[in-house]
């Protein structure tokens, strides 16, 4: 029996949004960044829901990023363009939406997953989450996640993840302001019940207003942004290394970089 991409929840004032892809390690591929981009697009009342709450299916993993067996199927530079820019719009959508959007994060956070937990409001993670941007080992760019990330992540750290391909740790990712909490994975579903819980009991239309506000003063341009970084990414990902690097990548072999 097939199962939807994104599953969705409503339970008083709060929807709760699950990537349903755990076999995939809920890689987001064209479908699913649709769904996802029509439920934070959406046109909600101002009354209910009051908070959004994203998370990931199964124990392994919030979002493992693109899902790469589809972005090989991809062989046009247009089409290409297309998919990088579906990742922005998805972002957009997040930092857009007038709601408070959470994010619960287990597992693997990484590449357009750890774009999806800047991209939300507030991030608690549990004590297992990791965060990375491993997009450099394969060829590829981190380029549209580093726009919502550099709004978040310490100018050292973000270096040395979109440089180095380094994982970091829940802990790390606190101290780095990715997160804004971090407790043990059996005490998330707690943890994320009393935030979301207080958000709930705040003002809507002056939360609301609040979000809006804060979204402003960040700078207004972040989504121009991505759309240019869209569009780089996608002429890298149509390159000799990226090509290796994926190939790579899905023959779990060291890649063979050519000098150029």
């Amino acid at each position: 029996m097939s199962h939807p991409c994104v599953e969705t929840q409503a339970s008083g004032h709060l929807l709760a949004v699950r990537i349903n892809r755990p076999e995939a390690r809920n890689a987001l591929n064209r479908e699913t960044i649709r769904q996802l981009v029509a439920i934070f697009s959406a046109k909600y009342d101002t009354n209910s829901p009051r908070c959004v709450l994203l998370t990931g299916a199964g124990t392994e993993a919030f979002c493992a990023g693109a899902d790469l067996s589809e972005l090989e199927s991809i062989p046009s530079p247009e089409d290409r363009r297309e998919f990088f820019r579906a990742v922005a719009n998805l972002i957009a959508s997040i930092t857009t939406c007038p709601i408070p959007v959470v994010a619960a994060v287990h597992g693997f956070a990484l590449a357009g997953g750890c774009g999806l937990v800047a991209a939300c409001d507030i991030a608690i993670a549990a004590d297992d989450a990791i965060f990375g941007l491993p997009e450099v080992a394969i060829g590829l760019s981190p380029m549209v996640v580093l726009a919502p990330l550099r709004q978040r992540v310490s100018p050292s750290v973000l270096r040395l993840m979109a440089l180095r391909g380094e994982r970091i740790s829940a802990e790390r990712a606190l101290h780095a302001g990715l997160v804004t909490q971090v407790v043990q994975k059996s005490q998330l579903e707690l943890a994320i019940k009393t935030l979301c819980d207080g958000i709930i009991s705040q003002g809507p239309q002056a939360v609301r207003a609040t979000k809006r506000a804060l979204r402003d003063i960040q700078g207004a341009n972040l989504y121009e942004q991505m759309l240019d970084l869209a569009d780089q990414s996608a002429l890298v990902s149509i390159g000799d290394e990226a090509v290796e690097g994926i190939a790579a990548f899905r023959e779990k072999r060291p890649p063979s970089w050519k000098a150029t």
